[in-house]
């Protein structure tokens, strides 16, 4: 853009989208006072297509590709995502340049009776079109039947207060974001049902030759949660895989040292391997390369088609 004081910021439609853009518009507000920021909301094919699971139409990029066409077009300067909604390759030119302090990773367990997981009865309704949850949670509670939910947060805990769903499993971070109440103790573990790649997680997107943006965002950029998210998707791009198939993986940044677990999995067979790494943070990324290739060749061997 060719105003210098002002910052034209693409955003999703949705309450939750348009919530974080706003509460990260206020961090760089406050980061930098002297400058305007401009939002303006973009609809994508992932919030358009709510009648069709999004494994079955193309995956997490459908959030993503027309904010990121704002971005090309020079019609927004940058482009706020979830970053679990943004895939391991985007387009040329443009680059994720700042990641706000990650919010909490877990997922919650909501059911209308308020009973958690272990607790309610034989063969419930269990609405997620999560492969990730599906394959960790059936190894939990075999018993569970699995229905496909789309929608927001507010249709979706509607469709399970309706009788639609027993339960309906939803990112504490985005409850949090906009002020959901729920009982921490339907919080799942981590090593229960390990996160999305990059969830709770905010990235900023901007064009690569365009500095002056780059630095007002690196402004709220929070290393400990930028060194973790970085290394999750340098897992994700090894392995090659997005939403289609039972991936996850959660990084944790103490002093220097990134601890991470991951997963991979088969849908159709339940089956999935676990692995976990501990590395100097100076080398997690090349470490998280690896560890993907190591579970890729565990898999071979074990007969585990987590691209299927």
């Amino acid at each position: 853009m060719t105003d210098k004081n002002k910052v034209v910021v693409a955003t999703r439609p949705s309450l939750l989208a348009y919530t974080q853009t706003m509460q990260t518009v206020a961090l760089l507000q406050e980061a930098n006072p002297d400058v305007e920021f401009e939002v303006i909301k973009y609809s994508t094919k992932g919030d358009r297509v709510l009648n069709r699971s999004l494994t079955e139409f193309g995956g997490t990029g459908l959030f993503v590709k027309e904010l990121e066409h704002a971005l090309l077009e020079k019609e927004a300067d940058i482009a706020i995502h979830s970053l679990k909604d943004v895939p391991s390759f985007h387009p040329k030119g443009l680059s994720l340049q700042s990641f706000p302090e990650r919010q909490d990773t877990r997922d919650v367990f909501l059911s209308r009776s308020g009973k958690g997981i272990d607790d309610m009865p034989e063969g419930f309704v269990l609405g997620t079109g999560s492969p990730r949850r599906r394959v960790q949670l059936a190894h939990v509670r075999p018993d569970i039947k699995f229905k496909e939910i789309r929608g927001n947060i507010d249709t979706r805990i509607q469709k399970l207060m309706d009788g639609e769903y027993d339960a309906i499993i939803l990112a504490a971070a985005g409850m949090n974001r906009l002020g959901k109440e729920y009982d921490e103790n339907l919080l799942l573990d981590v090593d229960q049902c390990i996160p999305a790649i990059g969830q709770g997680a905010i990235a900023i997107e901007c064009r690569e030759e365009d500095s002056r943006t780059a630095k007002i965002i690196k402004k709220i950029n929070h290393q400990a949660t930028q060194e973790a998210v970085l290394s999750e998707r340098a897992f994700m791009s090894q392995i090659e895989g997005g939403c289609k198939f039972p991936l996850a993986a959660h990084a944790v940044v103490t002093d220097d040292i990134l601890t991470m677990i991951a997963i991979v999995g088969d849908l159709k067979t339940g089956e999935f391997i676990i692995e976990n790494m501990e590395v100097a943070v100076a080398e997690s990324v090349e470490k998280a390369k690896e560890l993907a290739d190591q579970m890729k060749d565990t898999c071979k061997q074990k007969g585990i088609n987590f691209y299927i």
